[in-house]
């Protein structure tokens, strides 16, 4: 199965918001994958989590505890089918224009 920071670094992710929100606390971003040829996804920010859904059969691809300082997202695993220990953190630049989010690499020390 694939992972969600395998996800991550191959695509720069654009998602439509369901709510726009600086801290991100309880918004949900849909959008689609680059992978597989597509896969749609619901980013499902919560407290300081984010839970990663397969919206196709509602599976959990992930769940990480976040953070956001400035325009930098990092995140660190806490449970999902990546190859990423728990202790491998993953950071990533966002921009949001209108009702879209870009996400950049910027370091993962996890290629999944």
């Amino acid at each position: 199965m694939n992972t969600m920071n395998k996800m991550m670094i191959t695509l720069i992710v654009c998602l439509t918001a369901c709510t726009v929100n600086a801290q991100f606390s309880n918004t949900k971003w849909k959008g689609t994958l680059n992978i597989d040829g597509g896969m749609d996804v619901v980013f499902h920010f919560k407290g300081d989590t984010l839970s990663v859904v397969n919206t196709y059969d509602n599976s959990s691809l992930e769940t990480m505890q976040y953070s956001v300082n400035g325009k930098v997202i990092t995140l660190q695993k806490l449970w999902g089918s990546s190859q990423c220990s728990e202790s491998t953190m993953g950071k990533y630049k966002y921009a949001i224009v209108k009702d879209e989010m870009k996400l950049n690499l910027i370091s993962d020390d996890c290629y999944d």
